[in-house]
């Protein structure tokens, strides 16, 4: 016997309920998206003139990067409203991983970013080139920081409140862009100061290495999800726990346990242990209660579970 979610008896309101809760992620995650291209745009607009005016690698290096950053949270934006979208007929699970497919490619787009300012770094060690009007691009990147820390804190509350795959990329991508503004600031400060106008390639490769990382950590997590990874131990725990507290209702224990995760949503399947001796209508009974305790306490959980009787 297998018990689904539709199956279970109908308690008033829980439906429309989680209708709700899901609209309103939606629209979190549809804002937080939007803003980052917003601000995405407003940095390229500064970075642009800034680097005309500075001549200093360092900021077209983060020029390079609020541009990748706008296109990549363009892409983010429109996965993270077809994630949002209910199961059909063609994909029965969901669009979750619409989430994680959009991480992937901010994966892509970050490397490429990283070795790019690598590339121009070197010329530019080969080939110096003196920079002007520091002052200037000092007081872009001061702004440049303010505005991508403040985008930076909204993507992860929001990301962690929805448990976003594609947020969460978008806020490593940003957080990147606070060092590497942090990266122009000191090095057209200290050129200013200074004269050595090969701090700034040597900078920007610092800052192009730091980026590179952030890739890989953004890729590796993407590629999980789309593999279908377990979800962490600590769900299984979570899971052994509440069905122990149905022991007393004829419930001996579970087997089969099997997790994954698309998008925001988390898949729970496995095989509930019943008595033997309990009727068909008592072991349903127990099921659907088990069912309704696990999504009632894992957040954003799909439970399935075959009834066996042990």
């Amino acid at each position: 016997m297998v018990i689904r979610q539709h199956e279970a008896m109908p308690v008033p309101n829980t439906r429309d309920t989680s209708a709700r809760a899901h609209a309103e992620e939606a629209r979190l995650k549809n804002s937080v998206a939007r803003l980052s291209i917003f601000a995405a745009a407003f940095l390229i607009l500064i970075k642009t003139g800034t680097g005309w005016l500075t001549g200093s690698i360092a900021v077209w290096a983060s020029l390079l990067d609020s541009t990748m950053d706008i296109f990549a949270s363009s892409i983010n934006f429109y996965a993270v409203r077809a994630a949002s979208r209910p199961p059909d007929h063609d994909h029965a699970y969901g669009h979750g991983k619409a989430e994680s497919l959009a991480g992937l490619f901010q994966a892509a787009v970050i490397t490429f970013s990283g070795l790019f300012l690598i590339y121009e770094a070197i010329k530019r060690l080969i080939y110096p080139h003196p920079t002007y009007a520091e002052t200037i691009g000092v007081a872009t990147m001061l702004v440049a920081i303010v505005v991508s820390f403040a985008l930076v804190a909204q993507l992860r509350r929001v990301a962690t409140l929805t448990e976003s795959p594609a947020l969460s990329a978008d806020a490593v991508h940003f957080a990147s862009d606070v060092w590497t503004n942090g990266g122009v600031l000191v090095a057209l400060t200290l050129i200013y100061f200074t004269g050595w106008t090969i701090i700034d390639p040597i900078i920007s490769i610092a800052i192009s290495i730091y980026i590179l990382v952030s890739a890989l950590a953004v890729g590796r997590e993407s590629v999980h999800v789309l593999m279908d990874r377990r979800l962490p131990p600590e769900v299984d725990a979570q899971v052994a726990e509440i069905v122990s507290r149905f022991r007393a209702e004829g419930v001996l224990g579970f087997h089969d346990l099997r997790t994954r995760r698309s998008g925001s949503q988390k898949f729970i399947d496995l095989h509930l242990e019943v008595e033997r001796d309990q009727t068909l209508e008592e072991a349903h009974a127990a099921s659907v209660r088990v069912l309704r305790a696990i999504e009632a306490e894992i957040p954003r959980a799909k439970v399935q579970i075959h009834t066996d009787p042990a």
